[in-house]
């Protein structure tokens, strides 16, 4: 009743703060569909790959522009005919909603394939740079685009799920970085927003 009347989608957030609270990036790591498509195209050779971009620092915080841009402002100022917002991240950027949905939708309808126009060239095209950039870094959509790994990773710190370091045994080895496909210094910044928690690190910790 809240949400209809002042506009805010407090369940949604609700969901989305309680999730993050009880395991913070691990959703990323283990259940999102398009983060293990990801991970199937960075298996593809070559094998020596790209750890990150010029400018990845700032790169890395596009992901909070899309969130605020488009799953904020456009959806609560840019309404339609009915007073209602469009949901523009997955109408002009998800390219999950794309390769999961969308494709599979058109190869089993016919009707739809004679309708198609630019906004579905530009998801494809959206899609595919985005595949192909998977073959060469370890999940380009996951650090620079998606908004809810932005909610999500600014849970880490405070999530029930946490990577503790134990400064008397760590040796500042690195090995943990060089096992990350995120290159995040793991002994240094064990709760990153940009860690997935899939274990990787620990696993190669002496």
């Amino acid at each position: 009743f809240a949400g209809r009347v002042s506009g805010f989608p407090f369940y949604v957030v609700g969901t989305l703060i309680t999730i993050g609270a009880l395991c913070g990036r691990i959703v990323c790591g283990f259940l999102c569909p398009f983060g293990w498509i990801q991970d199937l195209f960075f298996k593809i050779p070559p094998k020596k790959k790209v750890r990150r971009l010029p400018g990845e620092k700032y790169l890395r915080k596009l992901r909070y522009v899309v969130l605020v841009v488009m799953c904020i402002i456009l959806p609560l100022f840019a309404k339609g005919d009915f007073g209602v917002g469009s949901p523009w991240f997955c109408k002009l950027i998800c390219p999950s909603g794309t390769m999961i949905g969308g494709l599979p939708l058109i190869a089993l309808n016919e009707d739809l394939r004679s309708v198609l126009g630019w906004l579905f060239t530009w998801k494809m095209f959206v899609l595919v740079v985005i595949l192909v950039g998977s073959v060469l870094m370890f999940r380009p959509f996951c650090r620079y685009h998606c908004p809810l790994g932005a909610i999500y990773g600014r849970m880490n710190p405070v999530s029930l799920v946490r990577i503790k370091v134990s400064k008397s045994r760590c040796t500042s080895c690195g090995a943990c970085q060089k096992a990350c496909g995120l290159d995040i210094p793991v002994y240094k910044e064990p709760n990153s927003d940009d860690c997935i928690r899939c274990g990787k690190c620990i696993t190669v910790c002496p």
